[in-house]
C-alpha cells in the first residue's frame, strides 16, 4: 500500500502537490541559465574589460531563444510519443540539452576562461532550451492543471523562475569572482542533473513509461493523433482570432508596452536622481524580486477561488495607482526610502499581474494545438515589451521623470480597461462548439 500510494504522487494527474512541485522545478531550471548568463556574466564581462557595445551585443544574442520560443511550439504539438505522455518527451529531450549544453560550457571553461564568442555561444543554446523547455512545461501545465489551481500552480511557478535566477546570479556572481567560470558552470550542470531526474521518473498518466525502453503504455487522452503541420495552423487560426483572445493579446500589449518603458526608466531613475550605485540596484532589485515571488505564492489560492481576470484587473489599476503616486512624490522632491518602499509595491503588483496573466492565457488555450497557442502568446508579451521600449526611445529625451510615471499609469489603465471586456464563459462555448465541430 504504501508503495502504490508513493508510486502515485510521482503521476501527475493524480495528485495536486506532485504537479505543483513539478512544474515549479522545471521553472526553476529555466531560471538557472538566465541567473549564469544573464544576471551575473555581465557584471563579470564588465569587470574584464569588455564595452558597453560588446555587452549589449553578447545581451541581446543570448536573448534571442527566448523572444522567437513560438518555433518550438508546433513541433511539440505535431511530434509526440504518447507512450511516454503528451508533453512529458518534450520537457526531457530540452531538459537533457540544457544539461549536455551547460555540461559541455564546464568542460570548455576549465582550462582557463572562456571568450566572449564562447560564453555567446553557450549562452544562446543554453537558451534555446531551457527556452523550449518552458514551452513544454506551458503546453504539459495546460494539458495537467485543473482550471481552478491555476492560479496558485503559475504562483509556484514564477516563484520558482525567480529562485533560480536570483540564486544562481548570487552564486555565480560569487564563484566568478572568487574561482572561476568552469566552477559556477558545474554547480548549475549537477542543478540542471537533479531537475532532469525529476522529469525522468515523474509522469503525466498512470500506465505510462517513464523512459521508451520501461514498460507501460499510452494513456487515453482526448488529444488527437499526429496532425499535420496544415492542420495545426488551420486550427491556430480558428482560435487565435476569437474575440477573447484579441482582447487578451491587447491587454498584453498595453502591459508589456510600460514593462518596455520601465526598463530604461527605473535604472535611469535610481542613477541619476537617488544616486545608487549599480551594485546597490542590483542587489536591491534581486532582494524584491524575491519578494515579489513570494507574494505571487501567498496570492495563488486566492486567484484560483477569486478568478484570474479579477485579480489581473485590480493589480492594473493599483499598478496605475502606485505610479501616480511616483509622478507625485518624484515631482515634490520624495527621498530615497519613499521611492524603494513605491518599487516594492509595484513590483508585487507586477508578480500578481505577471502570474494571474499566464493563467488567464492558459484559460483561452484550445488543448489541441495549447503549446503553439500559449507560445505564440508568449511571444507577442515579449514582442510587446520591445515595441514599448523602441516607441519610448524617441521621445525619452524630451519627458521628465514625471511624465514617465504618468505614460506608465496611462499604458497600466488602458491595459485594465480592455481585459474588463475579457468573458471567459463565452470564450469556453467557442471552445466547446470547435470541438464538436472537429469530432
Amino acid at each position: 500500500m504504501v508503495t502504490i500510494a508513493n508510486e502515485s504522487r510521482l503521476i501527475l494527474t493524480a495528485y495536486r502537490w506532485s504537479r505543483i512541485a513539478t512544474f515549479t522545478a522545471f521553472y526553476f531550471a529555466q531560471g538557472v541559465p538566465i541567473g549564469v548568463f544573464t544576471v551575473a556574466m555581465p557584471i563579470y564581462l564588465a569587470h574584464a574589460g569588455y564595452s558597453l557595445g560588446e555587452l549589449s551585443f553578447y545581451g541581446g544574442v543570448i536573448g534571442l531563444p527566448w523572444a522567437f520560443k513560438l518555433i518550438a511550439g508546433p513541433f511539440m504539438d505535431r511530434f509526440t510519443y504518447l507512450p511516454m505522455g503528451f508533453r512529458r518527451p518534450w520537457v526531457i529531450i530540452a531538459q537533457t540539452g540544457l544539461f549536455l549544453t551547460i555540461l559541455a560550457f564546464t568542460l570548455v571553461g576549465m582550462p582557463g576562461d572562456p571568450s566572449l564568442f564562447m560564453i555567446t555561444v553557450f549562452g544562446f543554446l543554453c537558451n534555446v532550451f531551457a527556452a523550449s523547455q518552458d514551452v513544454a512545461t506551458d503546453g504539459m501545465a495546460i494539458d495537467i492543471l485543473h482550471e481552478d489551481e491555476r492560479g496558485r500552480a503559475n504562483a509556484f511557478m514564477g516563484f520558482g523562475q525567480t529562485m533560480g535566477f536570483s540564486v544562481f546570479g548570487a552564486i555565480s556572481g560569487y564563484l566568478f569572482e572568487n574561482f572561476s567560470v568552469a566552477t559556477a558552470a558545474g554547480v548549475a550542470t549537477i542543478s540542471i542533473a537533479f531537475i532532469l531526474f525529476i522529469a525522468i521518473i515523474t509522469r503525466e498518466r498512470p500506465g505510462e513509461k517513464t523512459l521508451p525502453w520501461t514498460e507501460g503504455a499510452a494513456a487515453v487522452v482526448e488529444h488527437r493523433r499526429d496532425p499535420s503541420f496544415i492542420a495545426i495552423i488551420e486550427e491556430l487560426f480558428r482560435v487565435l482570432f476569437l474575440p477573447m483572445s484579441l482582447i487578451l493579446i491587447v491587454m498584453e500589449l498595453f502591459n508589456r508596452m510600460r514593462d518596455g518603458v520601465a526598463l530604461a526608466v527605473f535604472p535611469k531613475y535610481a542613477e541619476e536622481v537617488m544616486h545608487v550605485a549599480t551594485d546597490e540596484y542590483t542587489y536591491f532589485v534581486g532582494i524584491v524580486g524575491v519578494l515579489s515571488a513570494v507574494v505571487g505564492v501567498i496570492l495563488g489560492p486566492m486567484i484560483d477561488r477569486y478568478g484570474p481576470k479579477r485579480f489581473v484587473f485590480y493589480a492594473l489599476l493599483t499598478g496605475a495607482v502606485l505610479h501616480v503616486i511616483a509622478w507625485y512624490c518624484s515631482a515634490e522632491g520624495f527621498g530615497l526610502v519613499t521611492m524603494s518602499t513605491l518599487y516594492v509595491f509595484v513590483s508585487c503588483a507586477g508578480q500578481v499581474i505577471f502570474v494571474t496573466t499566464i493563467a488567464i492565457f492558459m484559460t483561452i488555450c484550445w488543448k489541441r494545438v495549447s503549446a503553439t497557442q500559449f507560445a505564440i502568446y508568449m511571444s507577442l508579451a515579449n514582442l510587446s515589451r520591445t515595441i514599448g521600449s523602441i516607441l519610448f526611445a524617441p521621445v525619452a529625451a524630451y519627458l521628465t521623470f514625471e511624465l514617465d510615471f504618468l505614460l506608465m499609469a496611462v499604458l497600466l489603465v488602458l491595459s485594465a480597461i480592455t481585459v474588463s471586456y475579457f468573458n471567459p464563459d463565452e470564450h469556453r462555448e467557442k471552445l466547446e462548439r470547435l470541438d464538436r465541430q472537429m469530432a
